[in-house]
């Protein structure tokens, strides 16, 4: 029996199916293979993302531990002979900063400020009794002057400040100062909102107030903070321009009617080479205390008295207790992945539990970005 051969039109279709479905099959081939290289590829930087993570949350643990048992101030001379600076520049800038420490399969780099280097604004009006502090203002004033920021800014801005900051308290005047924007001022904006009537929660928030230009911000911000409550300024690690605004607010007291408020006595270029002389001693003794402070005002200049006035603005001890903490953890491989923690910590002695009084690092605010 013959067999019977299949006509060539038939031999087409078949050899045409054939190519469709091995091109299907390709399409469908390279499709999983470039998904599963993409799954592969996501899997991997969301490993890198969250190891860099906890690297960085290990930098900060690293700092609270470091704070456990040392004060900063001295901690700085201590670690600087391998992996820390401590930058004490001609301005007095102090910080310290670890760079590169090695952490699991990664590194961290850490930088820590020292929160009570810096000028508390939040002091300036007193949430109690909504009083300003003649001192924290004087402190202000004398910063912004030094800085050589616009005087009509500055003019505009600190009135501004002290209606945002203070509210209604019994006895007292809400958006007390006549000079400052108050709540129908940023009502009536075209993109309105509402006065704080109450302390900041951050320092960025200062830039919705009237007067603050983003140039300003950039001029006061390295001197300016939120914490703590307390107005006490540390002179081991404050930098040259808060030291003179602080030796400046000495000259006054903190409540108007408590005393005569006279700022001549202290000339700048007194306050200035006082402030130099701080700098200087503290090279060689990281610690200076409000004792301290005093013995160098009268070695430069035994006629100036604000022996008084030093104790509302001068950290007694010289030793803070709160800080930022910048930690930002590196994954290590050519195209590593990083991911930061700003955190502010606090340094307290713990009172409540049965045991001996002991250090307690407690966290104020933490960031993730």
């Amino acid at each position: 029996m013959m067999k019977k051969n299949c006509p060539n039109n038939e031999k087409g279709v078949v050899l045409i199916i054939v190519i469709i479905v091995i091109a299907i099959l390709s399409t469908l081939v390279v499709d999983f293979v470039y998904s599963t290289h993409i799954d592969y590829e996501i899997t991997i930087n969301n490993v890198r993302d969250i190891r860099s993570k906890y690297i960085a949350k290990s930098g900060v643990n690293v700092v609270k531990a470091a704070l456990i048992s040392n004060d900063l101030e001295e901690l700085a001379g201590q670690v600087s002979n391998f992996t820390s600076i401590s930058a004490n520049d001609s301005q007095g800038n102090w910080s310290l900063s670890v760079s590169s420490f090695p952490v699991g399969e990664g590194f961290v780099s850490i930088t820590v400020n020292d929160e009570r280097s810096k000028i508390n604004i939040n002091a300036l009006v007193n949430q109690s009794t909504n009083q300003v502090d003649f001192q924290v203002l004087t402190e202000l004033v004398e910063l912004f002057r030094y800085l050589e920021v616009d005087d009509g800014e500055a003019d505009i801005f600190i009135p501004s400040l002290i209606n945002w900051l203070d509210h209604d308290v019994q006895n007292t005047q809400n958006d007390q100062d006549p000079r400052g924007a108050t709540a129908s001022y940023y009502s009536t904006l075209q993109n309105p909102y509402r006065i704080k009537d109450g302390p900041l929660d951050s320092l960025d928030e200062i830039k919705l107030i009237q007067g603050m230009s983003q140039d300003f911000f950039n001029s006061v911000e390295p001197y300016l903070t939120i914490y703590p409550r307390t107005k006490q300024i540390s002179f081991s690690t404050a930098s040259k321009p808060v030291i003179i605004a602080a030796l400046k607010a000495a000259q006054v007291s903190a409540i108007e009617e408590q005393g005569e408020n006279n700022t001549d006595d202290l000339k700048d270029e007194v306050a200035e080479e006082i402030a130099d002389e701080i700098i200087s001693e503290r090279a060689e003794d990281s610690i200076i205390t409000r004792s301290e402070t005093r013995r160098i005002v009268i070695d430069v200049d035994s006629t100036i008295r604000i022996s008084a006035g030093l104790s509302g603005v001068v950290l007694n001890n010289g030793k803070s207790d709160i800080f930022s903490v910048n930690a930002t953890g590196f994954t290590d491989n050519v195209d590593s992945t990083s991911r930061t923690v700003e955190a502010i910590l606090l340094k307290t002695v713990d009172t409540q539990g049965r045991a001996a009084r002991s250090t307690v690092i407690k966290v104020v605010s933490w960031k993730e970005r």
